[in-house]
């Protein structure tokens, strides 16, 4: 066996190059038996013999060669028939290649276009988040803040956040609370975790039916009861929810996901009798309702419950951004010391660096600032869309409703394709958005032909653009 000056274009570290070099060399079977000495295999590949030690100790702790006392370096037998066994199958041959991206080509020409219009309702405009201000906080809190960024968060969060988001509620949600009251936690799957620990599986949930899809999931995935009860013109049917039964119900009542429905104040004040008659809680979910485009926001469901039913649950997701995984929930007295017992040992899944940035972001008026700013961007995309929908050939068969609240409207074509085809038409248009039925968890009275389009990520010049298409896809 005649062994070459080792070549090593890449600038390895020789060990590694010389070691790669000879168990190729074993794995293909040019090399058998015994090896050369140190001192010979040094000076074929140019290197020096500490060099070709380690490289040889590295093959023997891998199993490809072993050594006998006085004797030398020996290939393990068998070891190059393993490495084609455990080999990943051989590189292809150029006529593979071609015909695989052929192949590929073929399928991608079959497949929508990536979308150049994301209508689903979880985007947002990230080109207005508050980088500049969000920096200038980050380095006041790494500098103010010390050893308390560093240390371990209280179990419901940093006293100052949950003191901020106190004194947010009361001025955009009308709820008066206690800062005791507020739990922090990273995304709403983490409050209802906690949540389903705190209420119990044994218990029945009830949860509105078209809803939020991942909520039936989550409970889903817990193992629990649970009953989907259908949704009227006022919101969650209180006949259906009195024949559930549920101990526990889940509802958006100022502004229901995905219809848009605002509960009325009489309904209100009945299902929170409902819940008082059959001892029942409420899990009031305020995602969807904070950007609302004509008169004043609904006060909450919250600010109207003097027993103590009502578990409020919030997030930043759609008024700042949805990664920064801040939720929180806001328990009525009895809850909360039922919390105490029994999940205070729970530590707090939101940075403590987060939490310090969030506080001081809504309590030095940034949030305050920035919501104005968003309703103003959110409000000219909602009002131009809609008017573009107005003057387009879709208008005469197009029904919109859920519209001046929220960051999405539904769209209903009076007669023609089906919900299933408007997806799919408007998936090849470069449109993605959802339908209606999508938020259904079992077979529910929604109108037929509905899509749910949200308008937070558009841009105000593409609107056009996006109408054309939709007329190419529906007409």
């Amino acid at each position: 066996m005649t062994w070459q000056r080792l070549d090593n274009p890449e600038g390895r570290p020789l060990n590694e190059a010389v070691y790669e070099y000879i168990r190729n060399e074993i794995c293909r079977g040019a090399v058998r038996g015994r090896l050369p000495s140190k001192n010979r295999a040094a000076e074929a590949l140019g290197v020096s013999k500490v060099t070709v030690e380690k490289a040889y100790e590295q093959l023997k702790a891998e199993g490809y060669i072993y050594s006998r006392e006085r004797s030398g370096y020996f290939v393990e037998p068998g070891s190059a028939a393993a490495w084609r066994r455990a080999e990943p199958p051989a590189k292809q041959t150029k006529r593979a290649k071609r015909s695989k991206r052929s192949e590929s080509s073929t399928a991608q020409s079959d497949a929508p276009p990536p979308p150049v219009y994301d209508l689903n309702t979880y985007a947002i405009s990230a080109d207005s988040f508050p980088f500049a201000v969000w920096r200038r906080l980050m380095r006041r809190v790494m500098t103010d803040e010390g050893p308390a960024i560093i240390g371990n968060t209280p179990p419901k969060g940093i006293l100052a956040l949950r003191k901020a988001i106190v004194s947010y509620l009361l001025t955009y949600r009308r709820i008066s609370a206690d800062p005791e009251q507020i739990v922090v936690g990273a995304g709403s799957e983490w409050i209802w975790t906690l949540l389903i620990q705190l209420l119990g599986v044994q218990r029945r949930y009830a949860i509105e039916n078209p809803g939020y899809a991942k909520v039936s999931r989550i409970l889903d995935a817990h193992g629990v009861a649970v009953s989907r009860v259908g949704v009227g013109e006022e919101g969650i049917d209180l006949a259906e929810l009195r024949e559930a039964r549920a101990d526990v119900v889940h509802i958006t009542p100022s502004h229901h996901f995905p219809l848009g429905i605002i509960m009325p104040i009489g309904k209100r004040l009945e299902l929170l009798a409902l819940a008082a008659e059959q001892d029942m809680v409420i899990i009031e979910d305020d995602y969807d309702s904070e950007f609302h485009f004509a008169g004043r926001p609904i006060p909450a469901l919250t600010g109207l419950d003097s027993h103590g039913r009502v578990i409020y649950l919030n997030t930043f997701a759609k008024s700042l951004a949805p990664s920064l995984r801040i939720s929180y929930m806001v328990l009525p007295p009895d809850l909360l010391a039922r919390y105490e017992r029994r999940l205070s040992f729970y530590a707090c899944t939101v940075p403590g660096f987060e939490q310090h940035v969030m506080a001081r972001f809504l309590s030095e008026g940034h949030f305050a600032r920035h919501f104005t700013r968003m309703k103003a961007t959110y409000k000219a995309k909602h009002d131009a869309l809609l008017e573009a929908i107005a003057a387009s050939r879709l208008a005469p068969d197009a029904d919109i409703s859920g519209k001046a609240v929220g960051l999405h409207i539904l769209l209903t074509l009076k007669r023609g394709i089906s919900e299933s085809e408007m997806v799919r038409r408007a998936a090849k248009q470069g449109v993605a958005l959802r339908g209606l039925s999508a938020f259904c968890t079992a077979p529910c009275a929604i109108p037929a032909s509905t899509v749910v389009m949200g308008f937070a990520s558009l841009e105000l010049a593409g609107i056009p653009d996006l109408l054309h298409r939709l007329e190419r896809a529906w007409l």
